[in-house]
């Protein structure tokens, strides 16, 4: 744990969650600071710390780590995951999210306060709902950064896919260089085989951070040289733009695993194929486009908890809404969480702002915006 020394802090103390699920608190404290305001950190104590299984002393499986790095969709060779769950042991059903909640409550105890403001981002925000849905009165407000919302995902990734085309459509009319249907290339790439569909979707996912490439300029090109016959620059982009060479300190893939395969209740978890093929067939195609029902088959959820031995399933609160004052903040071009996901969080929750940068990206605290959005909300 790391936390300011302003103990007397008169907001009390703002407890800083961070994504993967795999990526530790502790060594990101400086980057996250530089993104609060100095107001922000003058009124309140902020904390941050190594989520179970995350940082220098986390799970680390070199193979699976080497495999996928800190990626949402690529999936292993055979025997990688397998090798991993058995690294990790008995203790793997141990990872899920309301064992982390409950590692909060312990946290808030031994600060010695009654209530927490929880700001997360990405997996964070999952985390800080899923606090605030089991302790609401423990709860002072929430940030909700970048939402993966509080009833779960689809493991096939398909709003995230539907959400594609809309968003490089976006990019493509902001940019005047941009004269093509890049949604129509994407399409084409993954239907005649040009292109794996998890790696692009990574590549594609990786750009719209608000740290990379949040306009997605110069994608579009990229896509309609590759149709075109000219894919080098589309080989270039899936080699350099991943999140492949990501250490286990840095988001730990064995962490990765070991929570989503708890967390969402997969019924193929253990190798049940049947319950995947049956769970396969039933996808609609036309929810894909412009990725296909390989692409859906072949993301690093559903391939990797096929493998992962069933273990303990997380269990969750009964209740729906939220109930703590909430700000919830996403970027029109996160193509990590599709925006309607923060629609869904907001329209669960008693007392929610929503605010959708256009153009921002994946992180929307990493913007000017978004960080002036949270010091109006903290300090209001």
């Amino acid at each position: 744990m790391a936390a300011a020394d302003n103990v007397d802090a008169p907001r009390g103390v703002l407890l800083m969650l961070t994504g993967g699920p795999g990526q530790p608190g502790v060594p990101l404290l400086p980057r996250v600071r530089n993104t609060l305001h100095p107001d922000v950190l003058r009124e309140y104590r902020l904390v941050m710390f190594d989520q179970r299984g995350t940082g220098s002393s986390g799970i680390n499986c070199p193979s699976l780590q080497a495999a996928v790095g800190g990626s949402d969709f690529l999936t292993a060779p055979p025997g990688v995951v397998e090798d991993c769950a058995q690294q990790v042991g008995s203790g793997l059903g141990y990872y899920g999210t309301p064992d982390t909640v409950e590692d909060i409550e312990l946290l808030r105890e031994h600060l010695g306060v009654d209530r927490l403001t929880l700001d997360g981002t990405s997996y964070g925000s999952f985390t800080a709902a899923q606090y605030g849905l089991k302790y609401p009165d423990r709860v002072a407000s929430l940030v909700l950064d970048s939402v993966v919302p509080h009833k779960g995902i689809d493991p096939f990734g398909v709003d995230l896919m539907a959400a594609t085309g809309g968003v490089l459509k976006a990019a493509c009319r902001q940019d005047p260089a941009c004269t093509t249907d890049p949604v129509a290339d994407l399409a084409w790439l993954v239907q005649h085989g040009s292109v794996d569909g998890t790696s692009l979707m990574e590549s594609l996912s990786i750009s719209s951070l608000n740290t990379v490439n949040p306009s997605l300029r110069g994608i579009p090109a990229t896509l309609h040289a590759a149709r075109n016959g000219d894919d080098a620059g589309l080989k270039e982009f899936l080699q350099t733009v991943s999140s492949k060479g990501l250490g286990y300190d840095v988001l730990s893939a064995g962490l990765h695993l070991a929570t989503l395969c708890s967390d969402l209740r997969i019924p193929w978890s253990g190798g049940a194929v049947s319950a995947l093929e049956t769970a396969v067939r039933r996808l609609d195609a036309q929810r894909l486009y412009p990725y296909d029902v390989r692409t859906a088959r072949r993301q690093l959820i559903v391939d990797g908890c096929l493998r992962w031995p069933a273990a303990r399933m997380s269990t969750y609160p009964a209740t729906a809404e939220l109930l703590p004052r909430t700000l919830i903040l996403h970027g029109s071009n996160d193509l990590f969480c599709p925006v309607e996901w923060a629609r869904w969080e907001q329209a669960h929750a008693r007392s929610a702002r929503l605010v959708v940068v256009p153009g921002s990206g994946h992180g929307v605290q990493r913007d000017q915006r978004g960080q002036d959005e949270v010091r109006a909300f903290l300090l209001g």
